[in-house]
């Protein structure tokens, strides 16, 4: 499992939570093996070591660690997402893989369809990323047009004549269309 960042605007340090600090803190199932992270405004983020993928935002204190449901199964492709929300509430909140449409879902929904998918190296989660800034969203939960941000972002790409970036967007481009929900 990899912890990451998804703002490239800020440096988040983070420390591993001792289980002594842990105990009768609110949300203690939560908050097992989480690491807090500190950006220079101060937001705190919850993220999880045992999550499949995890990601925060400096920014608005907003962080989410993703798991398979324990009812997973490729015919029932579940997943939970929790964290922390902009307003620093604890969520959980279940989502089905084979329901999402990348061309109208939250970054939280894409992120799932990329474990899905098997995209989850660093590389297709800064496309993700880069993504998700050139559409100027700000909030994890806002749902966008996520096809037309990987086109702009490819179009930028042959602009620049960045043919490998090209292509590596129109493959995760490629296997996010063909998930969408008929």
């Amino acid at each position: 499992m990899s912890v990451n960042a998804v703002n490239n605007m800020s440096t988040v340090p983070y420390a591993q939570r001792s289980e002594a600090q842990n105990t009768g803190k609110r949300g203690e199932e939560l908050e097992k093996k989480v690491m807090t992270c500190v950006s220079a405004g101060g937001q705190r983020c919850m993220l999880r070591s045992d999550a499949l993928m995890s990601y925060a935002s400096p920014q608005t204190g907003e962080s989410v660690n993703i798991y398979k449901a324990d009812n997973y199964s490729k015919d029932n492709p579940v997943y939970i997402i929790m964290g922390l929300d902009a307003q620093g509430n604890e969520f959980k909140k279940e989502i089905d893989a084979s329901r999402i449409n990348p061309s109208h879902c939250s970054y939280n929904e894409l992120m799932v369809l990329n474990v899905e998918t098997g995209h989850t190296s660093d590389a297709d989660r800064l496309h993700g990323v880069a993504v998700r800034d050139k559409m100027g969203v700000g909030s994890f939960f806002d749902k966008r047009d996520y096809l037309a941000g990987i086109q702009a972002v490819m179009d930028d790409q042959k602009l620049m004549g960045n043919w490998t970036s090209y292509l590596a967007y129109g493959r995760w481009m490629e296997s996010l269309f063909q998930r969408i929900p008929h």
